[in-house]
């Protein structure tokens, strides 16, 4: 079985749309090959379609090769509390495989006649994993950065822990596909040495000025005697971990088969890699791991041959270099523990949307085929109308009283084609993009949260004109479409739900991702008619009167 849904990559950008912008023309893009003169059509909007919507609780999601991982403690006072850890494998950056530590590679040294030996000494080693964050200047010209990726209480002191991880996380399964893990694995017993915990860790939104400092660790001052700054880091994870452990696995095994690549590393018994707690936490932090790493700073005897080849006036001198292990070129699993969700997803009267391992919901259109003929009836009544569809919306209004003020709205939500879990072509027709957020492109398919004056989510709106009108013009398949919590529907891969969980057998990433979750109004009669799940069609009938 093809384990993954592999991400779209769509055409190139061409035009930029401003939210709230509707235009006249855009009521009418849908024509098709419909040729309509003379204004001899009558228009009218359909709001009587019969839709079944209805809820599916997601258990273990596949949350290996994600975009973005979760670390800490998500209380959500409408679905109960989500525990986010992290197993993290390391590896070799490509092109330091078979490093030399130094100068000289360990067979130069051992072949050295001289008895010269560079004994390189680890004198630090640092953990680096960054935030979500962006930086602009402001009026007076200063730099102002903004982290976006933090919930919760940030100032909370909490339990950080790095362990060294001992188990091998294989990138491919028995069957010869890539391997699939899942939220549910715990790998806290699978650990040995404990590299960093600080039992009052606090998180620092601040950017990081790195000091420079010579190979003997003395600062480097400039004339004024202020230490120089040699790199400035945007907010993150920055902590320091074991240093012997690192001069033990890894530089006292320069020219061993060990680190000769990637392949043999990985299988390894030297350094699988990390397993990351956040054990009190009252916040939740999105990790970006793309750019995340372990810093291994070192120091060496160099040899100065004080320009010429005569070795008599050679001279040794202390040397500093640095050797980068990656964190994001393999293996990174997400854990979810979520012991208090808080809702019946049985009932169909609301729609209960929640990342992570939470809930998705289903929607059916056009009611039952009672004649057996595979074939909705409503649909087939359509299609005999002939009508041309201008335009076609499904609105879901969030449900205030459930889904509280204190409750993190996911931005936008995500309708996708749930039979062969891809996207509609609405989706793949909208190439606008949002410049100052990427994340809100595609605008006209919609998806969006949208608030009212006072700052209260009232509801998300999805344009599907051009699959409806595939569905009754063109008789395209009336497939089932499933909605999912988001928060980037540029990403369009899919996840697997583990074996037996549910009767699913993939999930959109972007909903295993995204941590929150809202309460929408569903289509039954219990729901107040101005809240009512409706899909609004609006259509003409060419050669009307």
């Amino acid at each position: 079985m093809n384990r993954f849904k592999k991400t779209l990559t769509g055409a190139s950008v061409v035009l930029l749309i401003v939210l709230g912008f509707v235009a006249c023309d855009d009521e009418f893009s849908t024509v098709g090959d419909e040729i309509i003169e003379n204004n001899n059509f009558s228009t009218d909007l359909f709001a009587e379609t019969i839709v079944n919507a209805s809820n599916k609780r997601l258990n273990p999601v596949q949350t290996n090769g994600l975009p973005v991982y979760q670390l800490g403690k998500n209380d959500d006072p409408v679905f109960g509390t989500t525990f986010s850890s992290l197993t993290v494998q390391a590896s070799l950056i490509t092109g330091t495989e078979n490093p030399e530590f130094g100068d000289f590679s360990q067979a130069e040294e051992d072949a050295d006649l001289t008895d010269f030996e560079e004994e390189e000494m680890v004198t630090e080693v640092w953990l680096n994993i960054p935030f979500f964050s962006s930086s602009s200047v402001d009026d007076a010209g200063e730099t102002v950065v903004e982290v976006d990726s933090l919930y919760g209480n940030i100032d909370t002191p909490f339990t950080l822990s790095v362990k060294e991880l001992t188990y091998f996380l294989r990138s491919v399964d028995p069957n010869g596909d890539p391997q699939a893990y899942f939220s549910d694995e715990d790998y806290a017993g699978l650990t040995n040495e404990t590299l960093f915990e600080d039992a009052a860790y606090v998180i620092n939104t601040a950017e990081i000025e790195v000091g420079e400092v010579d190979a003997s660790g003395q600062p480097v001052n400039d004339d004024a005697g202020v230490q120089i700054i040699e790199e400035t880091l945007s907010p993150r994870i920055r902590v320091k971990l074991n240093s012997v452990f690192f001069q033990q696995r890894i530089i006292n095994n320069e020219g061993s088969i060990k680190l000769s690549n990637n392949n043999v590393f990985r299988a390894e018994d030297l350094f699988r890699g990390l397993h990351i707690t956040a054990d009190d936490a009252e916040a939740l932090m999105l990790l970006d791991f793309q750019n995340a790493n372990i810093e291994i700073n070192y120091t060496y005897n160099k040899v100065n041959t004080q320009g010429n080849t005569d070795a008599s006036d050679d001279t040794t001198e202390l040397e500093k270099a640095k050797f980068l292990l990656s964190l994001s070129s393999a293996n990174i699993v997400n854990t979810f523990s979520t012991p208090t969700f808080g809702q019946n997803v049985a009932t169909t009267d609301n729609l209960f949307l929640k990342g992570g391992e939470g809930s998705m919901s289903t929607i059916e259109l056009f009611g039952p085929d009672t004649d057996g003929n595979g074939v909705a009836d409503q649909l087939e009544e359509i299609r005999e109308n002939g009508w041309i569809i201008n335009d076609a919306n499904l609105v879901f209004y969030v449900n205030n009283a459930i889904q509280v003020d204190a409750a993190q709205d996911p931005q936008r939500i995500y309708l996708y084609n749930m039979d062969d879990a891809i996207p509609l072509q609405d989706y793949i027709v909208d190439q606008t993009v949002n410049p100052t957020s990427l994340s809100l492109s595609k605008a006209v398919h919609g998806g969006i949260l949208e608030r009212d004056d006072a700052g209260i989510a009232t509801q998300y709106k999805i344009r599907l004109t051009e699959h409806i009108n595939n569905v009754i013009r063109k008789d395209s398949t009336n497939v089932v479409l499933g909605l999912v919590s988001s928060s980037d529907i540029r990403i369009i891969s899919s996840g697997q739900t583990q074996t037996g969980s549910s009767e699913l057998d993939f999930v959109p990433t972007v909903s295993i991702m995204n941590p929150f979750g809202t309460v929408l109004h569903g289509s039954t009669p219990a729901t107040p008619e101005d809240k009512r799940l409706k899909l609004e069609i609006f259509y003409s009938i060419p050669g009307s009167n």
